[in-house]
């Protein structure tokens, strides 16, 4: 991986010289614009919209759209009144339980490695982040932009996951939502609906049990045609949908045949619909056994 950036995790008195790295990365197939008549590739050109000529690169300045539509260009003049973006530093402005960041607002996620003589402090601040439960909130400069980012653990390496502001997250306004006041949770079905989601839990995500089904199957698609060999199309008919309670039912002995198949034959039980209820009524009684996993942040 290639060092994206470099600077310093700082808390207090405290400072944790690091290096950023993109801890993703796409895997989509890439595709291109071609001419259907011979197979070449489609250019594009810089033109001018006013007088039809290619621009050059040293001709071609930046322009920005205003409130009003009209576009306004900036000079480096006028770009050098921004704040400066000169900082080195993740500056931890707080620390908050991890349910209090809602994944909606994250954005990029990169690794964070300590250099070596920052590794001490480094571990020290994973660990104590792992055993509270919370993640931290700092400011820092990336692509000269001052944004806000968490700080969080995943696995035995922090991550800086850049968070999108306030007012890029838009407002959901769906009809549906206005009768929400009117709605009553039917009884039956909800009972239903829990016994599908314990059915279907899990401790921990395993994510080697999803495939890109798609990139597969359209990589395989491709290099049928780039050797010549047919093209099987997988016809699958649609299935009637069922009532709701039909489908709830259905998909819990589906589950749990599954989880069968899966364990080798050890079921796992599904409560009943009256258990549920005393499940609902009684205390909590949760208790991590010595071998559960351990909860990442």
């Amino acid at each position: 991986m290639r060092t994206v950036w470099r600077g310093t995790i700082s808390f207090g008195l405290v400072t944790i010289p690091v290096r950023l790295y993109v801890a993703t990365e796409s895997k989509n197939v890439p595709s291109h614009q071609i001419h259907v008549n011979d197979g070449g590739r489609v250019q594009y050109k810089r033109v001018c919209s006013i007088d039809g000529v290619e621009v050059p690169y040293e001709e071609i300045g930046r322009g920005y759209e205003s409130a009003t539509g009209e576009i306004v260009m900036l000079s480096e003049v006028d770009l050098s009144m921004l704040p400066a973006k000169t900082s080195r530093s993740i500056e931890v402005v707080s620390f908050l339980p991890i349910s209090a960041v809602d994944p909606i607002y994250l954005d990029r996620s990169y690794y964070v490695e300590p250099e070596p003589q920052g590794a001490k402090a480094y571990r020290l601040l994973r660990d104590a982040l792992r055993k509270q439960g919370r993640v931290a909130v700092a400011k820092v400069t990336l692509r000269d932009r001052e944004i806000v980012a968490a700080l969080r653990v995943h696995g035995d390496v922090l991550i800086l996951a850049t968070m999108l502001w306030p007012d890029e997250v838009r407002e959901p306004r769906f009809p549906f939502l206005a009768d929400d006041d009117e709605w009553s949770t039917p009884s039956q079905e909800l009972t239903m609906a829990e016994a599908l989601i314990d059915s279907l839990s899990d401790e921990a995500l395993d994510p080697g049990r999803y495939r890109d089904v798609h990139r597969e199957t359209l990589t395989a698609l491709i290099d049928a045609k780039a050797t010549g060999r047919p093209v099987t199309e997988d016809a699958r008919p649609a299935a009637a949908s069922p009532d709701l309670l039909s489908a709830l039912r259905a998909s819990i002995e589906a589950a749990k045949q599954r989880r069968s198949t899966s364990n080798g034959g050890r079921r796992r039980t599904t409560p009943s619909a009256g258990a549920a209820k005393k499940r609902q009524k009684g205390p909590t009684q949760s208790v991590r056994g010595a071998d559960a996993p351990k909860k990442r942040g």
